[in-house]
């Protein structure tokens, strides 16, 4: 905690503050938007580690309350299963990768999501593509959340193109981050990789996510998610691009 300055204390405070209130507004973009803004300046494992709890909880909280939207979206227990395997491929790469490494990852997978995103708005899956896709979907979420923290990459395009309804959506996303989250911070608990400082940080991080989460809930009456959007994803853009920078040129 001590080795913590006060411009690390307002990144974490601004990226917390960033992510909780677009997870307000638009049911995602707590870890995808926070994560990066943290790991421009604390490192890509330390935002990780932060982040891990409020995304559990938060998660949690929205998968229990929509959970009577299950039946839309039956091949999410199949992601989950195939998913965790992938975690633990992830959480190897989080412990034992160099900072460069990690970064690129981040950076590249952040930019790859945002190109979809631009490319394929309206993009949707017929019934083969969506039972096919499962797998790769599954697994390389599971690595990313391991890796990065952030699965929503390789998850978000797949849900977004099986046109299924809003509460669906957002039950789909809370729940796949929520049991992805619970098995890293198991495994990173198990192989002693998660320390008492870090553990407090990301209760700190609960906090304040959970202030800032209701903040997004009022705002939605009055910004529209589309514009929204827009900003956010220009913010992600500019943050993968200074990740990758730094890790190579900096």
């Amino acid at each position: 905690m001590a080795e913590l300055t006060w411009n690390a204390w307002m990144v974490i405070g601004l990226a917390l503050a960033a992510g909780a209130v677009t997870k307000g507004i638009t049911g995602l973009g707590l870890p995808s938007v926070a994560i990066p803004i943290m790991a421009s300046s604390l490192g890509v494992e330390q935002a990780v580690m932060i982040m891990l709890l409020p995304t559990l909880i938060t998660n949690a909280w929205l998968s229990w309350t929509l959970r009577d939207a299950s039946a839309e979206v039956p091949e999410l227990r199949r992601i989950i299963l195939i998913g965790i395997p992938g975690v633990a491929l992830g959480a190897a790469v989080l412990y034992l990768a160099s900072e460069r490494f990690l970064a690129t990852l981040l950076s590249v997978w952040v930019l790859v999501y945002l190109a979809v995103r631009l490319l394929h708005p309206e993009l949707l899956l017929s019934e083969k593509a969506r039972r096919q896709l499962v797998v790769p979907v599954g697994f390389a979420s599971g690595v990313l959340q391991g890796s990065t923290g952030i699965c929503a990459p390789a998850l978000v395009p797949y849900v977004d193109a099986l046109g299924v309804g809003p509460r669906a959506y957002v039950f789909a996303f809370a729940t796949v981050f929520m049991s992805l989250s619970l098995t890293h911070l198991t495994i990173l608990g198990s192989i002693q990789a998660y320390s008492a400082e870090q553990l407090l940080l990301s209760l700190l991080a609960v906090t304040l996510a959970m202030v800032f989460v209701p903040i997004g809930n009022w705002l939605r009456n009055f910004v529209r998610p589309e514009l929204f959007g827009v900003l956010i994803r220009t913010v992600l853009f500019v943050t993968a691009a200074r990740l990758f920078y730094g890790a190579w040129f900096g």
